[in-house]
């Protein structure tokens, strides 16, 4: 009787086990899930191009120049997506893993499609010129916010000046009639009491 109830208590304990080690799967699992949430777009970028760049070394160990030729391709178009969307960032950490992989295995991709591809040529030397293109693009679309931002800032200056010397102007124009009615008033008044004593002067 002793050892079944042993033996019921170390099934049960394996049991527990077995669902602790679950629990904490499914914890890294949601820790991971966070992780990529979390994630700028930027950062996502290279490991999309760690992700190519290990599927492109495959195809190239595999001596297969189609499918080479078909992941470059890949690669240039998803720069060119990053570029599209105005991620410069992403664009260029992404191109420089792709690039950085081609430079270091140039001589095997040249062995497997061939000296004189034309198009794999073409692709890697597109991908190699892409961060200047993106940094030029990217300073043009800075510059222009920047003198749209201080044309807009000078306008509104011009425009507030402009109304504060209308303001000016306006109460300027108001004290001087204020003025005016106050001097016709009193040139009025002493007119008026000039003619009375003279009145009472029988003059």
């Amino acid at each position: 009787m002793r050892k079944m109830i042993l033996a019921m208590m170390a099934v049960a304990a394996i049991g527990f086990t077995s669902c602790n080690n679950k629990t904490a799967k499914t914890d890294v699992a949601i820790d991971s899930t966070s992780f990529v949430e979390e994630a700028s777009s930027a950062e996502l970028a290279g490991i999309d191009a760690e992700n190519l760049t290990k599927e492109l070394g495959e195809k190239i160990a595999a001596n297969n120049p189609e499918a080479v030729q078909t992941v470059i391709q890949q690669a240039k178009d998803k720069i060119a997506e990053y570029v599209a969307q105005g991620d410069a960032e992403a664009a260029k950490i992404y191109q420089a893993k792709i690039n950085a992989f081609l430079t270091e295995n140039a001589e095997k991709i040249k062995a497997v499609v061939g000296e004189n591809n034309e198009a794999v040529t073409s692709l890697i030397t597109a991908i190699a010129a892409v961060p200047a293109e993106t940094a030029e693009a990217a300073e043009g679309a800075v510059d222009a916010v920047k003198e749209g931002a201080d044309a807009a800032v000078k306008a509104a200056k011009e425009d507030a000046q402009k109304k504060v010397d209308e303001a000016v102007d306006a109460q300027k124009k108001k004290a001087a009639e204020a003025v005016d009615a106050q001097k016709k008033k009193a040139a009025e008044t002493i007119d008026n009491a000039a003619a009375d004593a003279k009145k009472k002067l029988g003059l």
